[in-house]
């Protein structure tokens, strides 16, 4: 929904993310395993005095060769890039997902000069990291790294944020309007038959991937509306 300036909405978030790479002496065949196979939660509490709130997780990651050759080094060229795919099949992974912070200037916003098939406004999303985002990346790449380390790796490599995210926020939960834009059941506040089911009723990321929160919102969600629709309230 959007107000007079064409704002669709705020706090924006999408997990921060990263990855990070040890080459091994031997094969490792990460291929024939599951993309994402384990997920280690030591690091996903509230501990401050790592120089940042909120915590992440680290997630076993297995990527295919054309994956890994776009997204190992963005832009990469010469030996120290190639030197690393050569080591393709001694490699392992893990990849990032933290509790990245909500920001009012993360933002999605429709762009009136640039028009769909259909007429409307596009949507311009507009996203840069919080200082205590880059913290807890850094963080995650030194464990990351040290995990490897302590198994034996020959060389590690942090790679950027994929572009890829986690869409979440915008459309906040909360107790009334004036904090948010959708009630406890995903209905929004100024229209009564209109709910929202998607990862935009999120107040925070968390750690986590979304998908089980969204389902079990859905699934409660459904729940609610039958039983209004049973009342006559809908």
């Amino acid at each position: 929904m959007a107000n007079s300036s064409g704002q669709v909405g705020r706090n924006y978030m999408r997990h921060l993310t990263g990855s990070v790479y040890g080459i091994f002496d031997k094969p490792v065949k990460m291929w024939r395993g599951t993309t994402m196979a384990g997920i280690m939660q030591d690091e996903a509490r509230h501990d401050p005095s790592r120089g940042f709130v909120g915590g992440y997780e680290l997630e076993t990651l297995s990527l295919g060769l054309p994956f890994m050759a776009a997204f190992l080094d963005p832009g990469g060229w010469g030996r120290e890039f190639t030197t690393a795919l050569d080591h393709y099949e001694n490699m392992a992974g893990l990849w990032i997902v933290g509790e990245d912070m909500p920001q009012e200037t993360n933002r999605v916003k429709l762009n009136t000069d640039v028009l769909d098939q259909y007429g409307m406004p596009v949507p311009n999303v507009h996203y840069s990291d919080h200082e205590n985002d880059k913290a807890m990346r850094a963080h995650a790449y030194d464990r990351g790294q040290a995990i490897y380390d302590a198994v034996g790796a020959t060389r590690t490599l942090p790679t950027p944020p994929y572009p890829s995210t986690h869409n979440l926020g915008t459309n906040r939960m909360s107790e009334n309007a004036r904090d948010g834009v959708v009630n406890r059941w995903g209905q929004t506040h100024d229209i009564a038959n209109l709910f929202v089911s998607d990862g935009s009723q999120f107040t925070t990321g968390a750690s986590e991937n979304p998908t089980l929160t969204i389902v079990a919102l859905a699934i409660r969600q459904a729940d609610h509306i039958a039983a209004e629709m049973g009342k006559g309230n809908l």
